[in-house]
């Protein structure tokens, strides 16, 4: 499956059009299985798109329980929390040039990654999948740390809403993220989580609202990518990297920064940098990755 196909799936999911969703899985399932590499068990054989996109289809159909917990508990090497995703793009309001570097594309190389934030998606449109996305959050283990929105963002008012009632239920959680739906959260006129605490990314398309969005009791303070040599890109441990990224941020007028070192959960002695209230106000800077 490529891009673009991802995506119109992903806007049927997102504006909760089941039946279209259906079909296109029906589509893609008849589309794999006649390609060159085709195996007759490609359906029922683990890994393949035919065989999520069934798997899928069938949870539709209520014919089998879904093949995908909401919440990731695994975590991995660079993010060792639990974390909920939906399918980028399709519900990031707040989305601009960032689009063009989205690292949340890389995943759909991979058909699990793609199902999971496609089924979160669907779910995350109607009051029954949201009532089964907050059954698995009241279920998560207590006292851990979890990362809201690897993937996708809040869609619209109402889902800022659903989440920061969640969060409230579970003051035990320390959860955090990064959005660009800002003028989503800035709509929301209701009482902020204590538990919960936003970092503000750039390449959106409402950049003037940052200042706003930085006033709210939740932000924690900036998560900012900057442009180095494609050559650097993504070795953190590298001290070209490191002075690359800072020398980045001081020519942007940041300063004294906090180098993001790529690593989650090892980013600092007392946990990580994002998700700690004693570090706001201080900018977090990362190269294009």
């Amino acid at each position: 499956m490529n891009k673009t196909e991802g995506l119109e799936l992903g806007r049927a999911a997102a504006r909760a059009d089941v039946a279209q969703v259906k079909a296109l899985l029906k589509t893609l399932i008849a589309t794999t299985t006649k390609t060159p590499f085709y195996c007759e068990d490609d359906t029922t054989r683990r890994g393949t798109w035919a065989y999520f996109a069934n798997k899928t289809l069938q949870y539709l159909d209520n014919k089998a329980p879904s093949p995908f917990a909401i919440w990731n508990l695994k975590g991995n090497i660079k993010l060792p929390f639990a974390a909920f995703s939906a399918l980028p793009q399709v519900t990031c309001p707040g989305a601009g040039p960032c689009l063009d570097i989205c690292y949340s594309f890389k995943s759909w190389r991979y058909p699990a990654p793609y199902f999971r934030q496609l089924v979160n998606t669907l779910l995350m449109t109607t009051p029954h999948g949201r009532e089964v996305i907050a059954v698995a959050t009241a279920k998560l283990p207590q006292n851990i740390a979890i990362r809201l929105y690897v993937d996708g963002d809040f869609a619209n008012v109402s889902q800022v809403a659903y989440w920061m009632e969640q969060i409230a239920k579970r003051p035990d959680l320390a959860v955090y993220g990064y959005s660009k739906s800002w003028r989503e959260l800035l709509a929301y006129d209701g009482k902020w989580p204590i538990n919960y605490l936003l970092n503000l990314s750039n390449g959106g398309n409402a950049e003037h609202l940052r200042d706003a969005v930085a006033r709210l009791p939740i932000a924690r303070g900036d998560f900012l990518t900057v442009d180095i040599d494609k050559r650097l890109a993504g070795k953190y441990d590298d001290k070209s990297y490191k002075s690359a990224v800072r020398a980045a941020a001081k020519s942007a007028g940041i300063d004294k920064p906090f180098v993001c070192p790529g690593k989650c959960g090892a980013c600092t002695k007392s946990g990580h940098f994002c998700g700690r209230s004693d570090t706001a106000g201080v900018s977090v800077v990362i190269g294009v990755h």
